[in-house]
């Protein structure tokens, strides 16, 4: 290792330490994803804690999240990729009162069917991805829609007219096209617009596509009438939701593949993923989880083309599949479903963001620097609100559905508190069976490493580290300045680089070195800055912080191999 490559390692390493108070790991599981979690006690615990919960909010109207409204249908299902035979990792359903003179089902369960509103708009998107991929987003609308080539009104007028040669595709699924809101009305706010104070409207002013129980407008109906109302936003600003972005991409989809948007929901998803309850048109009521009747709850409506933003009939076992095979990457590359889940525009939020369609949920964990984000989409639509949320971290999910009076948003906070910490424990519990003990040299060489884990910390803790007799905490000591080093802040972080090799699986983790610094600034300018920092030390091709685990097939790891140092460590505990 040159001198030269040392001291350009220091002022690099010292350029980028994390300034906040409080160590801070690589974005991303800390752990590898729990495994076996129905086994974990940790998991199981809490699951009885959240239907203890869960009872105890429906019984008394009240919950550590707000009141609770108990007359409505309830289905809640959390999902993992363990999941055997599509059977979710914990269910509940409460049947309330707002079923007892129902068309549809009395008693709640996997296989009722509720109307999933704005939910659809993420079946959208998954449609698009899994007929064609993600190789479209960055085309504008305009190259596939034969109704908006020839419109460039907005070259002279952007505040009246969109620019559809500049609204992508991806900025449609991203909620950044700046694409009006309600192209169909959905609620026939001019009929009573006049009674709060607005003027009497001509008849060429009213909408011409209305939702009521049915759409009147089909395609060509919708895009006459698309330059009636005006942009937003100039694409590619700031996200602002919008129903009829979705209606457009599901016409653009239909343009480039020549099919059905309810052939195409067929073919990419209902039938490779075994969905018996998922449809664009309305099911038999005796599935139905119907509040009060068919018309009160918007049970009956006819979305036609407007399905594809929210119009879609779901059940819970469904959207529990759907959830699953997108953490699963059943249907999708998986670099596809990588680049899926993560954020194309932020809110003014700090724990919020969007994606396509994804609602964003940016969720502290107690204690440490640490973020969980959960990848949801929510819809409301008459009586029913509905919400799947895929967390990519845990390899977990969660689908609610209400129909009647009430939310579920009491209870996705109830799963966020209970649930994700015993996750987070059983992540750290297996990893420490999985990696944590000692490793040695087997070639009489004094090399060894020791790894453990720590409630109060993150990652793997490097307790000791030697190299032929070199303490490699006093060299990382030395290059950062004389900080100490030790298991407290020298972590390591597991990557999702894997194999399968004739002598196990072999996994790629990374060591971060974390100090603390005197600069305890906690405005902007103090975001963690560990990610500078990976592959910043090298010994020739090889990174300095690269720890490649080999293990057996009992989970356990074998062998660590240290690459920058020419050795591979066996295992001795």
């Amino acid at each position: 290792m040159s001198r030269t490559l040392i001291t350009l390692s220091a002022i690099y390493l010292l350029s980028t330490l994390p300034s906040a108070a409080s160590l801070c790991p690589i974005y991303g599981p800390v752990y590898p994803p729990p495994k076996n979690v129905k086994s974990s006690n940790l998991i199981k615990d809490a699951l009885q804690n959240l239907t203890e919960s869960l009872n105890a909010g429906f019984a008394t109207g009240n919950s550590s999240h707000g009141p609770v409204v108990s007359s409505g249908a309830n289905a809640i299902q959390i999902f993992s990729l363990d999941d055997e035979d599509d059977k979710p990792l914990f269910e509940y359903y409460h049947d309330g009162t707002t079923l007892s003179n129902s068309t549809g089902v009395r008693k709640v369960d996997g296989d009722s069917i509720f109307l999933i509103g704005s939910v659809s708009k993420l079946v959208t998107v998954y449609m698009f991805l899994a007929e064609l991929g993600d190789g479209y987003w960055d085309d504008p609308v305009s190259k596939h829609i034969p109704e908006l080539k020839n419109r460039t009104k907005s070259h002279e007028n952007p505040i009246d007219f969109t620019a559809w040669d500049q609204v992508t595709l991806g900025a449609l699924a991203g909620q950044v096209g700046g694409v009006t809101r309600d192209l169909v009305d959905l609620g026939a706010f001019e009929v009573t617009g006049v009674a709060f104070g607005f003027p009497p409207l001509e008849p060429s002013e009213l909408p011409k596509c209305v939702l009521t129980t049915n759409l009147s407008c089909d395609r060509k109906g919708f895009f006459d009438a698309l330059d009636d109302r005006q942009p937003t936003w100039a694409p590619n600003t700031t996200p602002i939701y919008s129903n009829t972005a979705f209606m457009i991409l599901a016409y653009a989809l239909e343009s480039i593949t020549g099919k059905s948007y309810n052939d195409i929901l067929k073919s990419t998803l209902v039938k490779p993923l075994g969905l018996t309850g998922t449809s664009t048109t309305k099911p038999d009521d005796s599935r139905g989880a119907i509040p009060i009747n068919t018309t009160v709850s918007s049970w009956n409506r006819d979305f036609g083309d407007g399905a594809s933003m929210g119009g879609i009939y779901a059940s819970s076992n469904d959207l529990s599949k759907i959830g699953r095979s997108i953490l699963n990457s059943t249907l999708l590359a998986g670099n596809t479903t990588g680049a899926w889940l993560k954020p194309t525009a932020f809110t003014s939020s700090i724990q919020g963001a969007v994606g396509r369609p994804w609602e964003i949920f940016r969720a502290p964990q107690s204690g440490v620097n640490r973020v969980v984000d959960i990848y949801a989409k929510a819809g409301d639509i008459g009586l029913y609100h509905t919400f799947l949320a895929v967390v990519p971290d845990y390899n977990i999910g969660f689908a609610a559905a209400v129909g009647g009076a009430g939310h579920h948003a009491w209870y996705d906070g109830l799963i966020y508190d209970i649930l994700f910490p015993a996750l987070e424990a059983a992540a750290r519990e297996q990893a420490d069976a999985a990696y944590a003990g000692t490793y040695a040299a087997t070639n009489g060489l004094n090399s060894s490493l020791i790894l453990t884990t720590d409630a109060t910390k993150l990652g793997l803790g490097i307790k000791t580290w030697i190299s032929n007799g070199t303490v490699m905490t006093d060299v990382l000591s030395g290059i950062a300045g004389g900080t100490p080093v030790s298991e407290d802040n020298l972590r390591v972080y597991p990557t999702n680089l894997e194999r399968e090799t004739a002598n196990g699986t072999e996994i790629a983790w990374r060591v971060t070195f974390e100090p603390e610094t005197g600069f305890h600034d906690f405005g902007p300018f103090s975001a963690c800055g560990t990610w500078f920092n990976i592959d910043a030390l090298t010994h020739g091709h090889y990174s300095f912080d690269s720890l490649l685990f080999t293990l057996g097939e009992d989970g356990r790891a074998k062998t660590v191999n240290q690459r920058a140092f020419k050795i591979e460590l066996e295992r001795k505990d």
